[in-house]
């Protein structure tokens, strides 16, 4: 059955969805859970069982990463498939998990007490005053902007001095990676931030691989497995993915957690007083709010869903925000739950997930574990150090964004 536009619906890039999406796609669950948008040019899934569904069946390729990711970051894992997938996989999936994670801890914690103690260095051009109690503060500015990218430029070795390079570059490319619309001037810019982030590691890149330390660069330059290593260029699409895909979902995981926290701040004591929770209110978070709220895919064959027949060729949006909210899967959905019995919040973080905020099947995020480690310090860290934080008086959150979303703000006081 041929599906056609409804047009009593508002379009997906529409002012009125990136009001308040959840809405439109409660909407789409209930009315049209397979619906085709003309203006993004693309089929919508919305409930659990069928993004489940498009992550898992092998004609739903990752082939729209060549005009929506490969621009920025190369061609990197995500695009692969088959036997090529599973054998670049194995070269770095071991520093992302188990001991290889282990070995960053440190790094986390350093980063966290720095950043929080406002001693971070004056390399960054960056200096944080110590906050005071009392002290009214944007949580994001001070806190969850700066946190990620540090960390992985320690993971990286790359000097602090150069932060504000990478913040640019940074946020030319995310806005080109969050460019559903395809707008040229957004696409130029990343593009160019591509470009000039890859002319900064290509000497760094062949100085690692002449003279290897611990870092992750240095680690990528000599990683083998059945006799394969990774060339220069797939080491600078790993970490340009890993400074934009780890920055960007951790920072707005951080803002969104606080904000379900604080907006409600018995739940902030609740998890002051028992840090079982911690785990649990960071994957609610990732469940109710996912900084990433859908990922595209293009079929390599017609495929029948929904009640429909979807082309091959066509463009679907596997809606993650929507699918982690449908009723027919979590009760209560639009309820932010640490309590939940419907969700093992301790396989959020693994490829088992019951919600989609990494992905799922054979493209589940890389990073997850790594981002469990450091949402999990950085919680950690706020609760022992701010045990009266609280949102500031008359400030209400609120989220910004579409294919990326979360918290814009956190005034909050200390």
């Amino acid at each position: 059955m041929a599906i056609l536009a409804d047009t009593s619906f508002p379009g997906l890039l529409s002012a009125e969805v990136a009001r308040d999406p959840y809405a439109f796609y409660r909407r789409l669950r209930a009315e049209a859970p397979l619906h085709w948008d003309e203006g993004a040019q693309a089929y919508l899934l919305t409930r659990h069982a069928a993004v489940s569904t498009g992550y898992r069946h092998p004609a739903f390729t990752t082939r729209n990463y060549e005009w929506q990711l490969e621009p920025v970051f190369g061609r990197s894992l995500l695009q692969m498939g088959g036997g090529e997938h599973s054998r670049k996989r194995a070269l770095v999936s071991p520093h992302f998990r188990g001991a290889g994670l282990d070995a960053w801890s440190g790094t986390i914690h350093r980063n966290v007490a720095q950043i929080l103690d406002g001693t971070v260095e004056r390399a960054v051009d960056i200096l944080l005053d110590p906050v005071q109690s009392g002290e009214e503060f944007d949580l994001l500015t001070r806190f969850a902007h700066y946190l990620p990218v540090f960390v992985i430029a320690d993971m990286l070795d790359l000097p602090r001095s150069d932060y504000r390079r990478f913040w640019g570059w940074y946020n030319a490319m995310i806005a080109f990676l969050s460019n559903l619309a395809r707008d040229s001037v957004v696409h130029d810019a990343g593009v160019r931030a591509t470009r000039e982030l890859r002319e900064y590691l290509g000497p760094i890149v062949a100085a690692r691989r002449a003279d290897p330390g611990s870092d992750l660069i240095s680690v990528l330059t000599t990683a083998e497995f059945e006799g394969q290593s990774l060339g220069d260029d797939e080491i600078m699409t790993h970490v340009t993915q890993l400074l934009n895909a780890g920055s960007e979902t951790t920072d707005k995981t951080i803002g969104s957690l606080f904000a379900h926290l604080l907006i409600e701040r018995e739940r902030y004591e609740e998890v002051h007083d028992d840090r079982s929770l911690v785990v649990p209110a960071i994957s609610e978070t990732l469940r109710l709010t996912p900084p990433s709220q859908m990922n595209g895919r293009v079929l390599a064959e017609d495929v029948e869903i929904e009640g429909g027949v979807l082309p091959e060729g066509s463009t679907v949006y596997l809606v993650i925000a929507s699918a982690n909210r449908d009723e027919r899967r979590f009760a209560d959905p639009e309820v932010y739950d640490m309590h939940r019995t419907d969700l093992s919040h301790q396989d959020a973080f693994s490829a088992r997930g019951e919600h989609f905020a990494f992905g799922h099947g054979r493209h589940f995020c890389l990073g997850a574990m790594l981002a469990r480690a450091e949402l999990t310090v950085a919680l950690g860290a706020v609760l022992d150090r701010f045990p009266d934080l609280r949102l500031a008086p008359d400030f209400v959150p609120h989220e910004a964004g579409l294919k990326m979303r979360a918290t814009a703000e956190l005034r909050v006081v200390a």
